[in-house]
């Protein structure tokens, strides 16, 4: 096995070992959250967070990926792409800060959300000081960093914002959480660096410039049509059914969606896209790394997903309260959509990797075109839950043309991912109709819904997909195993753990 193939396993087992083993934990604060917080205040805070990811494109640039990829002098390339991004980063943060006002009215918040956005620019200029230090960790494969800093930023936020609410402070508690993680994913991105290397005055250098803005033009066209395609339904949900609403919404988003979305930004972004822009001129590894990585998602998505649908009435009313019912249909829509996401997304890196971001943009349009009237259209007769029906649209049409331009580029890949995936499907529905079928059956042997029977109903579900998933992906479960045995070393360490095929020569 390659140097490249094994440290590129082991940044996708770490990142996804540290996002999935994090994952119980943040829901548990965020459900501490839940009970503490009103539906408002987290409308609130989706619409200053909404404005953040907008702005945060343009405090980008494109630069993150361009410093990945570039093939000039690294340190000369860090340096104008920190000089560029502060730059943009402290006009933004000034320029929302005077036009907070009128930015609140578009974005459909009343004047509460005012003072929320004033304060929350300044975390445009801190994602500035970041966007460097954390791409030349991802170009230096340096997976254990990048996941120490998820770890840093998703508990200081969590603690922060649950003892700032505990006081009473209400949305604002939302707002320091917010501010106090990004301070400290920053410092510790610093921390991880040399930056005296490339933070000192470089000799002007026309070509480089020219490099990063050709490269980044295109890509933050991309990005910015990306954010008009994943901020879009929230500014649809708080135009049209106010704040509350849009609290019921996002959160329903964050702990459903978001969880394939942040698996798969984690393990294609951060892992796989420096990955596939050192294997750009070998199109048969390229090829099957694709592949291979895509079922590897799905494999770990498809439980998430199935269960999550599945389970929600009984999830919200035992963890959270009846009080945020409302977000129940919305939850199992997201939870759905979470897969054609999976499948969709591994699409992104690759283009990027192989100099193409164009496709990106194609698709994120696709995505607007499809998206935008659904909602329209849906949303007067479903309420809340047609937005979600309309987002589910748009990247079910995304994700089959992300798999016909992938077949373009790499030929006959497209259908070795459909094959591949159908397995995958026939397994989450075993799993789905057999959570369906004895849910309400154990809920009422357990005594109705408490946390007995939603456990027995997780272990139940969990039981249906290992039992499946042997059954109709043996071979895929062998080759994990064997990357496993290969990539954490475990041959070497406990040898009568593994065959003797794969236990190393002495």
């Amino acid at each position: 096995m390659s140097d490249l193939k094994i440290k590129t396993a082991r940044g996708s087992m770490l990142m996804a070992g540290i996002t999935l083993s994090m994952r119980p934990l943040t829901m548990i604060f965020a459900i501490i959250q839940l009970r503490l917080l009103q539906p408002s205040d987290f409308g609130l805070m989706a619409l200053a967070v909404l404005l953040m990811n907008a702005t945060n494109l343009f405090t980008d640039l494109g630069l993150r990926p361009a410093v990945v990829q570039t093939q000039h002098d690294v340190n000369k390339v860090a340096h104008y792409a920190f000089v560029m991004a502060m730059a943009v980063s402290t006009t933004i943060t000034a320029l929302i800060i005077l036009a907070a006002r009128p930015l609140a009215s578009f974005l459909g918040g009343s004047s509460d959300l005012v003072p929320i956005l004033r304060v929350t620019a300044v975390v445009v200029t801190i994602d500035g000081l970041w966007i460097v230090p954390e791409a030349l960790l991802r170009r230096n494969l340096k997976f254990k960093q990048l996941g120490i800093s998820t770890v840093i930023t998703e508990i200081s936020t969590s603690l922060i914002t649950i003892g700032c609410a505990l006081s009473g402070l209400g949305v604002w508690s939302l707002v320091i959480g917010v501010i106090a993680g990004e301070v400290l994913r920053t410092l510790f991105y610093w921390s991880q660096q040399r930056p005296w290397v490339w933070l000192r005055p470089q000799r002007w250098d026309p070509v480089i410039v020219k490099s990063l803005l050709r490269f980044g033009a295109p890509t933050m066209g991309g990005s910015m049509l990306r954010s008009v395609q994943t901020q879009l339904d929230t500014w649809l949900t708080s135009r049209f059914f106010g704040t509350t609403a849009v609290g019921f919404y996002d959160k329903a988003y964050n702990l459903t969606g978001r969880l394939a979305n942040m698996l798969t930004n984690t393990i294609f972004g951060n892992v796989l896209f420096p990955s596939y822009a050192r294997l750009q001129d070998e199109p048969e590894r390229l090829a099957r790394a694709y592949v291979k990585s895509t079922s590897m998602v799905l494999l770990m998505v498809m439980p998430l997903s199935v269960g999550l649908a599945t389970t929600a009435p009984l999830l919200v009313h035992v963890l959270i309260g009846e009080n945020w019912a409302p977000m129940i249909p919305i939850w199992q829509i997201f939870s759905i959509f979470g897969l054609t996401w999976a499948v969709s997304a591994n699409a992104s890196p690759l283009f990027l990797a192989l100099g193409q971001p164009r496709r990106n943009i194609t698709a994120s349009l696709l995505y607007i075109l499809i998206m935008a009237p659904s909602a329209l259209l849906l949303l007067r007769q479903f309420g809340i839950a047609g937005v979600a029906m309309a987002v589910s649209i748009g990247y079910t049409g995304t994700m089959l043309l992300n798999i016909f331009q992938v077949n373009q580029i790499l030929p006959g890949t497209g259908r070795k991912i459909i094959v591949q995936s159908l397995p995958f499907f026939v397994v989450g529905a075993i799993m789905g109709v057999g959570i369906l079928l004895l849910r309400d059956t154990i809920v009422q042997t357990l005594g109705g819904m408490n946390v007995f029977s939603l456990i027995v109903v997780i272990l139940w579900g969990a039981f249906l997909y290992v039992a499946a998933t042997m059954l109709l992906q043996r071979t895929l479960v062998k080759e994990i195993y064997e990357l496993l045995v290969t990539a954490l070393g475990i041959g070497q360490r406990w040898p009568r753990l593994v065959p003797h095929r794969l236990r190393p020569s002495k």
